[in-house]
């Protein structure tokens, strides 16, 4: 049978409801209509507000390096471990290097994985580390297919930072030694320059380095796995 013979059913309206909208780049408004379903009043009364400036600054304002509640909760296990190298040393030349090469990777990210053929346009950096494309797109393969090379290039990126942090392995109390000093010294590096790119995601990735290392050395205590919860 050739189905070109036959012609395709229509819709009863051309005209697609506009809550649909939010996955085209450039919507024109003769193509959708207001839908008085749920979906449509739910869509409509979604407002997202700009970050005013003040904001901006407040989130920007940089404040001593382990002063936060974390670093001062995490301090005395980490003492314990390291001595008085716990304490702030603003000493960061290995760290530097790793932090360059970091950003170097990172900033390839956002740009190879977006959307977008506009020249400038990059993904945030909080849009790689929950893993996911906030800019709309009609072709939803195609957002699947971006969203998924660039989790992929994003845990080979912070599996090659982990290794930086604590070299192959930590099977060693000296390896789980060295690789806590290194993991902590970024973490402080990350506070003490929040406003650069890429610092807030590189001290996570530290902070994880840390609680490995804590836990391997005692100061944590692994979770309890019970068969009966």
């Amino acid at each position: 049978m050739d189905l070109n013979s036959f012609d395709l059913p229509k819709t009863l309206i051309r005209c697609k409801p506009d809550w649909h909208a939010a996955e085209v780049v450039s919507p024109r408004e003769t193509d959708y209509y207001k839908s008085m379903k749920a979906l449509g009043v739910l869509y409509r009364q979604i407002k997202l507000d700009e970050i005013s400036d003040e904001e901006k600054r407040l989130v920007s304002t940089q404040s001593k390096p382990l002063t936060d509640p974390l670093s001062r909760c995490l301090l005395p296990r980490v003492k314990e471990c390291i001595g008085m190298q716990a304490f702030p040393t603003g000493n960061f030349s290995e760290v530097e290097k790793i932090f360059k090469r970091y950003v170097g990777e990172l900033e390839y990210i956002s740009v190879t994985h977006t959307l977008s053929n506009t020249p400038g346009v990059q993904l945030l950096e909080a849009e790689i580390v929950a893993g996911t494309i906030l800019a709309k797109c009609s072709q939803k393969r195609m957002r699947k297919d971006r969203i998924y090379r660039m989790r992929t290039h994003t845990e080979a990126l912070v599996k090659d930072v982990q290794k930086d942090f604590q070299g192959k392995s930590i099977d060693t109390i000296d390896q789980q030694l060295t690789a806590l000093k290194h993991a902590w010294r970024a973490w402080e590096y990350s506070q003490k320059f929040n406003n650069r790119y890429g610092a807030n995601s590189f001290g996570f990735i530290a902070l994880g380095v840390i609680f490995d290392c804590l836990e391997a050395l005692g100061q944590i205590p692994p979770p309890k796995v019970s068969w009966e919860d």
